[in-house]
C-alpha cells in the first residue's frame, strides 16, 4: 500500500527508534512525507509534594510555579532537538519531514493531528505494557487504533516481532 502522509508518533523510548525507522522505509518506498510527533504528557502530580508544601507554607508558591515552568521549558526544548535530529535525518535520506511537540495528551493529540493533517497512516509504537499495568495506565496504540481517523500501523518494541495494521479505519 502506497501512504503519502505518514504520522509517526514517538515517546523517546528505545522503541522510537524503531518506529522512526519503520517509518521511513515506508516514506521512502511511497516517497511519502513524514509528520513525527512527541507528546509531553502532563503529568499533575509531579510537583504534588512541592505544592503541598507551598500550601501549608513550607515553600514559596511562585517559586515551586517557577521551577515547574523551567521544566517544562527545558522538557519541550530537549525534545523539540531530539525531533529536529529525527528531522534532519529524514531530509538526508530525500524524505519531506516536520514535527510537532506538544504538552498534551498523546492519544487524542495523534488522533487530531492525522484528522488535520490529513494522515494516510500512523506508525506508533508499542510499549509493551501488560496485565494490570496496561489496565491502569492505558495504551496510547491501543487509543490511537481505536480512536484514528486512518489506518495505526504498530511498530513492536521487540524486533523478532512483526508491524501489526491494529486499525483499517478510512
Amino acid at each position: 500500500m502506497s501512504y503519502q502522509n505518514i504520522l509517526v508518533a514517538l515517546d523517546r523510548t528505545a522503541a522510537s527508534d524503531r518506529v522512526f525507522e519503520y517509518a521511513l522505509g515506508l516514506a521512502q518506498s511511497s516517497q511519502g512525507q513524514l509528520q513525527l510527533v512527541h507528546s509531553l504528557n502532563i503529568n499533575p502530580y509531579d510537583n504534588l509534594g512541592k505544592l503541598i508544601d507551598a500550601g501549608v507554607g513550607l515553600q514559596n508558591s511562585v517559586t515551586v510555579q517557577h521551577e515547574a515552568e523551567a521544566t517544562q521549558i527545558q522538557q519541550v526544548q530537549e525534545a523539540q532537538r531530539w525531533l529536529e535530529q529525527l528531522r534532519a535525518e529524514a531530509l538526508n535520506q530525500g524524505i519531506s519531514a516536520d514535527f510537532v511537540c506538544e504538552m498534551a495528551d498523546p492519544g487524542p493529540l495523534i488522533c487530531q493531528l492525522a484528522k488535520t493533517w490529513a494522515a494516510d497512516v500512523i506508525v506508533t509504537g508499542n510499549g509493551g505494557k501488560k496485565g494490570l499495568k496496561k489496565l491502569v495506565l492505558g495504551s496510547v496504540s491501543d487509543y490511537v487504533a481505536k480512536h484514528a481517523p486512518c489506518p495505526t500501523l504498530v511498530v513492536p518494541n521487540d524486533s523478532s516481532l512483526e508491524v501489526e495494521l491494529v486499525s483499517k479505519a478510512g
